[in-house]
């Protein structure tokens, strides 16, 4: 049975913010009557410091900021994964989750990670979920695929993708289901690497050629037969009419660009620098 607490005491700890459950138990005072003198006072429902933090205040408390932009969890992690795991008002969460969220507004769909190079990252910028993994994929395609179909068909016109991921030409599936409009005629295979490199490239402004075709380890590449070829290396021996010596950098600023004089192997990179250390050594070095 409950002792017969004062007004004045319950009082009192009302207005030192402490909950009717906290009240119940220092003064053993009943539930029901704390609550109606709380009611009646008007005072504010005791919410405890851990409900009144949101989601993203806690999700931050647990957060540390590494080198390079990562975003290191200091928090709870799976026992038997070691991934990080987050609790909030009687609920588990994923902390890459909630990172994505924060960054994109909306639930992530499907496995969500960062794909930065450090294993477990939440920063946001760098977490992604299936969504946006797939849309990346599909990007990576659009730009390794020729830039027309086999028939000749613009691919930034016609281009499209199934469900799977493969990609087909829409003039072409129009063509296949009106044989009466249907005057495709197959565009003949390059003979040579040379003319594949021409199909795969186009001139802008400056007289830049920019690649492009497939890309391998963030540069132009293209198979040809059996073999992976180096566009740049081509087209420097088309350029110069020797083989390269070492390998093929740019020496201009436009990406990709594989135009003959704007391309540079390693002894003409040392020609270069011998020629600075000379001019240098007479006319000083530009303060």
């Amino acid at each position: 049975m409950y002792q017969n607490a004062t007004r004045e005491e319950i009082v009192e700890a009302l207005q030192a913010g402490k909950s009717v459950t906290a009240i119940n138990r220092e003064l053993r005072a009943d539930r029901a009557r704390v609550r109606r003198i709380r009611d009646e006072l008007g005072l504010a429902v005791f919410v405890p410091a851990e409900r009144s933090r949101t989601l993203e205040e806690k999700w931050a408390e647990s957060t540390q900021p590494v080198e390079g932009g990562h975003l290191a969890w200091t928090g709870e992690r799976g026992t038997t994964s070691g991934s990080p795991v987050m609790r909030y008002r009687d609920r588990s969460y994923s902390p890459a989750a909630v990172a994505f969220r924060m960054r994109t507004g909306r639930d992530a769909q499907g496995q969500t990670f960062a794909e930065c190079g450090m294993k477990h990252c939440v920063a946001p910028e760098h977490v992604h979920d299936e969504v946006e993994r797939a849309a990346a994929r599909q990007q990576l395609r659009a730009a390794a695929a020729p830039a027309a179909c086999r028939y000749g068909h613009d691919r930034a016109e016609y281009g499209a993708y199934q469900p799977d991921g493969r990609s087909y030409c829409l003039r072409c599936q129009w063509l296949s289901n009106h044989p009466e409009h249907d005057d495709r005629v197959r565009i003949a295979a390059p003979q040579s690497p040379e003319e594949l490199l021409q199909r795969l490239s186009r001139t802008v402004e400056g007289g830049h050629v920019v690649w492009t075709g497939p890309t391998y380890r963030g540069g132009p590449g293209m198979h040809w037969e059996t073999r992976t070829l180096s566009p740049a290396r081509l087209s420097f021996r088309a350029h110069y009419g020797r083989e390269p010596q070492g390998n093929v950098t740019r020496s201009c600023a436009v990406e990709h660009c594989i135009a003959g004089p704007c391309l540079l192997d390693q002894p003409m990179r040392r020609a270069e620098k011998k020629v600075a250390r000379l001019y240098d050594s007479i006319f000083g070095t530009a303060a």
